[in-house]
């Protein structure tokens, strides 16, 4: 299912995206691929995966430490697009991918927007990538008809916001807090003022991520958004739980409690 598709689909249901993000090769890739099916079995609406990078501008101290581990025990992009491609036709759920340039360049732009293809991605976002510097990542994304989603930030200038709301399709990636992923604390009625100014520039749907810890913040979040991403807060989950021996069910009942 395409990111725009799945938006209609809510809509329609009169319900907010539940996005889950969690990062390739965590603990394991056998567990990658376990924990992205049950993430779309517990109603994940869109998965996020991440591809580790050994210097996140943007991960906090939780996501690095996971991605870290990934690397340490050999994941790579290659691997990456592997594990996705083995999870194609068993999910109806849109799978975005996170990363950042360097990555992204190293693997070459062509080829990792035909590996997203052949794997059945929905979208992309590069964290590090300005819109100044994204029109070759813009025109081959149309190409192979891959969602481009973009950051707005607290600080993000309305007529910046405006520029980049125009480079994105499949959906815009607010970010809560100034920083870091995995913030404790943000003011819900700020928040939702600058969503509130940012919908009058753009029909492309606003999700919220950065520090969304529980199912009263998800809730609230969802209020005044499109949709809400949980990071942080699923990969903790995962280093605490994974291995039990049902591990899985307890993740398919936790991303339940978060979500409903």
């Amino acid at each position: 299912m395409r990111i725009k598709d799945k938006f209609e689909q809510l809509r329609r249901e009169n319900r907010k995206a539940f996005i889950a993000y969690v990062p390739y090769g965590f603990p394991t890739e056998k567990h990658t691929k376990d924990i992205i099916l049950t993430l779309a079995d517990a109603g994940a609406d869109l998965i996020e995966v991440g591809i580790p990078f050994s210097d996140p501008l943007a991960d906090g101290p939780v996501i690095q430490a996971a991605t870290s581990l990934a690397l340490e025990r050999g994941a790579n992009v290659s691997g990456a697009f592997k594990c996705l491609g083995e999870l194609k036709g068993k999910i109806d759920v849109p799978l975005v991918i996170m990363t950042y340039c360097n990555p992204f360049l190293s693997f070459g732009m062509d080829k990792f927007f035909r590996q997203m293809k052949s794997a059945s991605v929905s979208g992309l976002m590069v964290v590090d990538l300005p819109i100044e510097e994204s029109k070759e990542y813009i025109s081959l994304a149309r190409k192979f008809d891959i969602d481009t989603v973009f950051f707005v930030t607290p600080k993000t200038p309305i007529s910046r916001a405006k520029k980049i709301a125009d480079c994105c399709r499949g959906f815009i990636y607010y970010i809560s807090v100034t920083g870091i992923t995995g913030p404790q604390d943000f003011s819900y009625g700020s928040l939702a003022s600058r969503i509130k100014r940012l919908r009058k520039l753009t029909k492309v749907p606003i999700c919220v991520g950065f520090g969304i810890h529980t199912h009263k913040q998800v809730k609230e979040v969802g209020a005044f958004s499109d949709g809400v991403i949980v990071g942080s807060e699923i990969v903790s989950f995962i280093k605490n739980y994974s291995c039990d021996k049902n591990f899985l069910d307890k993740l398919k009942n936790y991303i339940g409690q978060l979500k409903n």
